[in-house]
């Protein structure tokens, strides 16, 4: 059976990182500023995988994101995937190039799929992680374009079947009303997820304590529980919800 993952999700805007709430971005400091706050060949202790995002609107600067995400990703000794701005082949291939495990996409799914598909035949499966944001938690969730500003022509699940069906690895599935809140993942939302779609998803949006994650991670869908939660998890708070998992014996890598 496949491991659970514990995976930490930093934003990055215009060459600061963020923290962020129902998709509303607050910049909180540059890369120099994230080493000082946060050592990150501790924190790889700690995660199953790092990912790092650039939530560039437009995506230009992406050598600065690409200097910066290679930077941290050489202090860390778990999977990095890196995402954001991803418009063609040639930049998926660039971030495979400049440390990256795996890519994530999101906007590509619809703008381009054969991209998609390019990209899955070329890296592998394994190598591509698509990242679907949707709104509402009472009844039905409606799937979120370019960064959450508008909504798919589809209703979430045949959404998912869509990108299930161009090759992709995983499905990072990101609450857009969670995130940021605190206030626990949405896990009924997988009463929605078609019962033929076997990939593994990954849960992200609303976790700020230790004890959100295994709900999540509980759920036999779901290989991974992600949070981009910056100031809830400097200090002990990733370390913490490791050991939280493991004493309640998720089925979890472990390192001791």
């Amino acid at each position: 059976m496949p491991k659970k993952r514990l995976i930490f999700v930093l934003l990055h805007l215009n060459g600061q990182f963020c923290i962020s709430r129902n998709f509303r971005l607050q910049k909180v400091g540059n890369a120099d500023w994230l080493k000082r706050n946060y050592n990150f060949s501790k924190v790889s202790r700690f995660i199953d995988e790092l990912v790092i995002l650039n939530v560039e609107s437009d995506g230009i600067d992406q050598k600065r994101f690409l200097a910066t995400a290679s930077s941290i990703a050489s202090e860390v000794f778990v999977p990095v995937a890196l995402g954001g701005a991803i418009r063609d082949f040639r930049d998926a291939e660039t971030y495979f190039h400049n440390g990256a495990d795996k890519v994530v996409v999101n906007t590509l799914l619809w703008q381009n799929p054969a991209v998609v598909r390019q990209i899955a035949n070329v890296y592998g499966e394994q190598a591509l992680m698509a990242s679907v944001d949707y709104r509402g938690l009472e009844g039905p969730r409606t799937p979120l374009l370019r960064g959450g500003e508008s909504p798919a022509a589809a209703a979430l699940a045949p959404w998912l079947s869509h990108v299930a069906s161009l090759g992709v690895g995983e499905i990072l599935l990101n609450s857009v009303d969670r995130d940021g809140t605190g206030m626990g993942l949405d896990l009924p939302v997988f009463e929605l997820v078609p019962r033929d779609i076997h990939l593994p998803f990954v849960m992200m949006g609303g976790v700020g304590r230790t004890d959100h994650f295994q709900p999540g991670m509980e759920l036999p869908q779901v290989s991974g529980v992600a949070t981009s939660n910056l100031f809830a998890f400097i200090g002990k708070g990733l370390s913490d919800s490791r050991a939280a998992l493991l004493d309640a014996n998720m089925n979890m890598a472990s390192w001791a």
